[in-house]
């Protein structure tokens, strides 16, 4: 009777088994974080997608990490953030040249998008000698971007001009407004935000020759290897937000105001219509931007000079998205 019992349970467990099969049973989604410099509009793309359910389409549940300067790329180093977005050809190189586990798998933008702005009495880069600028951080973007620029003048950054880490644009806006600093580097909104404030753009740093990563995504070597579909769906979120960004500007808007905190329309509409035509639909990195970059970071970091720029950069990973033709039936092609 016994044996009976057990054996008629069979078609329960079965049609119990074939319900779950049929309609799915909602697994748990995997907690992914990503570390950010800084919560500006060139990592639009990344709040885009969490907001338009992108990444759960995918089993994922992301958050946003916002760690100031370098410490997004320390962070992914250190492990306690599975990817790292917003870093650049100058984070991911020298954190790498110096034995960390890092590589950059794709990057929404290849230019130099900062705009130097300074004091009513600065009237042009020069006037900037035995002045300070005020970056993000050091070994940020922000730095990288200011000692171009600087140099590209003729001055000499630490020496001729001071660079000083403010924490963050609300903070450089904070004291440029106050006269601590003299001028300071912004990416939109910021830089919108301080030019309406009435300060003076001094340079806008996409005129220097420069192919820059401003808004790369990185991760560790050994991640990658250990989750490589994982990261691929990933990548794919981050090119289904440029998607979204691009060809859907009512939901855009309102996510660029939660995440930057910023209520002026104005400010980003400027911002989304600056940076629309900036993003690209398949973020390869640009291995002329690591290029430049080592070029500069040679004289800071001696193994820079000779370091082959491809080294940095793991392209299989687009590659095999591009070919399995989901970029053109995400548009539509």
């Amino acid at each position: 009777m016994k044996r009976w019992s057990l054996i008629s349970l069979f078609p329960v467990v079965f049609i119990v088994f074939s319900l779950t099969s049929a309609y799915g049973v909602e697994r748990p989604l995997e907690k992914i974080n990503v570390g950010v410099p800084e919560l500006s509009v060139l990592q639009s793309p990344l709040f885009v997608a969490i907001d338009a359910g992108a990444f759960k389409r995918y089993g994922m549940d992301v958050s946003v990490m916002r760690l100031t300067g370098a410490r997004a790329i320390q962070a992914l180093v250190g492990g306690s953030v599975q990817f790292a977005q917003g870093v650049s050809s100058r984070t991911v190189p020298s954190a790498a040249l110096g034995g960390a586990d890092a590589v950059l798998i794709a990057s929404l933008v290849n230019k130099l998008l900062f705009t130097m702005y300074g004091l009513s009495e600065i009237n042009s880069v020069p006037d900037l000698k035995g002045k300070i600028v005020g970056v993000v951080g050091l070994g940020a973007t922000t730095d990288f971007a200011t000692r171009a620029a600087l140099k590209h003048f003729g001055l000499k950054p630490d020496a001729d001009v001071a660079v000083r880490a403010m924490g963050g644009y609300p903070e450089t806006t904070a004291a440029l407004k106050g006269g601590i600093i003299q001028a300071g580097t912004f990416s939109p909104p910021a830089s919108f935000l301080v030019e309406k404030m009435g300060f003076k753009k001094l340079f806008d740093m996409t005129a220097l020759d420069i192919d820059y990563i401003s808004a790369g995504l990185g991760v560790r070597r050994a991640y990658l290897a250990a989750n490589r579909e994982r990261v691929i769906n990933f990548t794919k979120g981050m090119i289904e937000g440029v998607k979204i960004f691009k060809t859907d500007k009512n939901f855009t808007i309102p996510v660029l105001a939660k995440y930057t905190k910023i209520a002026d329309t104005e400010l980003l509409d400027k911002s989304y219509e600056y940076l629309k035509q900036h993003f690209l639909q398949v973020p390869y990195p640009s291995i002329k931007a690591i290029r430049d970059t080592l070029e500069l970071l040679a004289d800071e970091i001696p193994k820079a000079k000779g370091a082959k720029a491809e080294d940095f950069v793991d392209a299989s990973l687009l590659k095999e998205i591009e070919a399995s033709g989901f970029v053109d039936r995400l548009y539509g092609k």
